[in-house]
């Protein structure tokens, strides 16, 4: 029975460090496409590089990993000096908005 509850809390630590890792990657990830928005957004269409990161923030968003994140931090379940800002309710959906109207407002040009 103990090392049921053993392999239980080591497994879920393991998720926890998971958790940590991909939060601290898509945090990365939202801080360098929020830069480029503000300061050059034109990068947008033709950095391969920021393409791919903004295509997994998008994916990160869009396919549930992002708000089971966010529910693990609603339990507590992360450190309290985890950046985070990746996982405020409206900062990903903002920051795809301000893309989607530059790109809007780059074909009309």
């Amino acid at each position: 029975m103990i090392e049921k509850v053993i392999k239980k809390a080591m497994n879920n630590e393991c998720e926890i460090q998971a958790t940590i890792a991909r939060i601290e990657k898509m945090e990365s990830y939202f801080d360098t496409i929020q830069e480029i928005v503000s300061d050059n957004p034109d990068r947008l269409k033709n950095d391969s590089s920021i393409i791919t990161m903004l295509d997994e923030l998008m994916d990160y968003y869009e396919n549930g990993q992002w708000l089971r994140d966010y529910e693990c931090d609603e339990r507590g379940e992360l450190p309290s000096a985890l950046k985070r800002g990746v996982l405020s309710e409206d900062g990903v959906y903002n920051l795809i908005s301000d893309i989607v109207t530059f790109r809007d407002l780059s074909e009309d040009v």
